[in-house]
C-alpha cells in the first residue's frame, strides 16, 4: 500500500528534459554510482579545485566574521564588551576571605554570550545568500561533469580539451543566480531563524524557565530544519540539471524530499558531519577540518548533490519523459521552442 502511494506521488512529478548545451542525450551510468562518483571526482579534480578558488570569494563575509571574533578575543570577550564590562568579572562571589563581592553572576555572563551568538547566526544567515549564489557556479560545473555535457575549454599541447573552469563557474552563476537566491533565503531561515531559536531555548533552559511550549518549539524547529535540508538536497542540483520552470523545480524537489526520505536523511547526515565535528571537537582539530573544507568542501558537496539528483533523473524522470514525449510535438521542450 505504501509503495502504491509512493508511485502515485512520483506520478505527480513534472517531467522535463535535462539541461544540456551540446544537445546530446546524457549517457546511462553503467559502472555504479559510487564508482562513477569517484571517477568523476578524480578526473575533474583540477577544474573543480580551480573553480573552488572563485567560490572562496563568496566566503569572505564568514571569514571576516571569524577574524573579527579572533581579534576581539572570542565570544566571551565580546560579550563582556557588549555588557560594558572592561575587566573579566570575578564570578566566585562570597567564597573565600578578603575577596570582594561581584555583581555579575555566571548566568549573567552566559546570557551575554548567547546575545553574541544571536548576532553571529544572523550574520551567517545573511552571508549565506552570497554563498548560495557562488555555489550555483560550482553545481553548474559539477553537473556538467556528471552528465558529460560540453563546457568552455581550450586545447592542451596534445589537442585534448581542458575545461576553463573559472569562465564556466561564472557562466553558471549568471545562469542560476536568481534561483539560487531562494536557496540563500532557505539558509537565512535555517541560521537567522531556526539556529537562533536554539539559542533562545538554551537561554530559557539555563534560567530554568523552559516549559512545555519551549520544548514543543525546539522539536518543531528541529524537524523543520531537517526537512529544509532534505528539500535543498534536491532543489540545489535541480536548479542546474533540468530545463524546466522554477515552480516545477520546486514541486519536484518537494516530491523527491517526501518520496526518498530515508536516502535524503542519510545524505543530510553525511553532509552535516564536518560541521558537527567542528562544533564538538578541540579547536586544533576544528581548524584542520575548516582548512580541509575550504580546500575541498565545495567540490565534494556539489558532486555529491549532482550525482544523487542525476541518478534519480536517470532512473525516474528521463525514462518517463522519453516515453511520453520523445516522439510528440507536445513535449515541454518543443512547446518552449515554438514559443520562441
Amino acid at each position: 500500500m505504501a509503495n502504491e502511494k509512493g508511485l502515485k506521488l512520483l506520478g505527480k512529478l513534472d517531467f522535463y528534459p535535462e539541461y544540456r548545451e551540446d544537445g546530446e542525450k546524457t549517457p546511462v551510468v553503467e559502472t555504479g554510482r559510487f564508482k562513477y562518483f569517484r571517477e568523476v571526482a578524480k578526473r575533474r579534480n583540477g577544474p573543480l579545485l580551480t573553480a573552488n578558488l572563485m567560490f572562496l570569494i563568496t566566503l569572505i563575509p564568514i571569514l571576516v566574521l571569524f577574524i573579527f571574533l579572533e581579534v576581539f578575543g572570542g565570544v566571551e570577550a565580546i560579550a563582556y564588551k557588549l555588557a560594558g564590562i572592561t575587566d573579566a568579572p570575578y564570578l566566585l562571589s562570597g567564597i573565600g576571605f578578603g575577596l570582594s563581592e561581584s555583581t555579575v553572576t555566571t548566568l549573567d555572563i552566559k546570557m551575554k554570550i548567547l546575545d553574541v551568538y544571536y548576532i553571529i547566526f544572523a550574520v551567517v544567515g545573511v552571508a549565506s545568500i552570497i554563498i548560495s549564489i557562488g555555489f550555483g557556479g560550482m553545481t553548474h560545473l559539477s553537473m556538467k561533469f556528471i552528465i558529460g555535457d560540453s563546457f568552455i575549454s581550450k586545447k592542451d599541447n596534445y589537442g585534448n580539451p581542458v575545461p576553463r573552469a573559472i569562465k564556466e563557474y561564472f557562466k553558471g552563476i549568471k545562469r542560476t543566480w536568481k534561483e539560487m537566491l531562494l536557496v540563500g533565503i532557505f539558509f537565512l531561515i535555517l541560521f537567522a531563524g531556526i539556529a537562533n531559536l536554539y539559542v533562545y531555548f538554551i537561554g530559557e533552559f539555563w534560567k530554568n524557565e523552559a516549559n512545555a511550549g519551549h520544548w514543543i518549539m525546539i522539536i518543531f524547529a528541529s524537524i523543520s530544519a531537517i526537512f529544509i535540508l532534505m528539500y535543498l538536497v534536491h532543489f540545489i542540483p535541480t536548479i542546474v540539471l533540468y530545463d524546466m520552470p522554477l515552480k516545477s523545480k520546486m514541486k519536484n524537489s518537494a516530491i523527491f524530499m517526501l518520496q526518498m526520505i530515508v536516502q535524503n536523511f542519510f545524505i543530510v547526515v553525511i553532509l552535516s558531519v564536518p560541521f558537527i565535528l567542528m562544533a564538538v571537537l578541540d579547536i586544533f582539530i576544528a581548524v584542520i577540518i575548516i582548512a580541509v573544507m575550504l580546500c575541498y568542501g565545495s567540490k565534494w558537496y556539489s558532486l555529491i548533490l549532482c550525482n544523487y539528483e542525476q541518478y534519480l533523473s536517470e532512473k525516474i524522470v528521463t525514462p518517463v519523459y522519453n516515453a511520453r514525449y520523445s516522439k510528440s510535438s507536445n513535449s515541454p521542450k518543443n512547446k518552449k521552442k515554438n514559443k520562441k
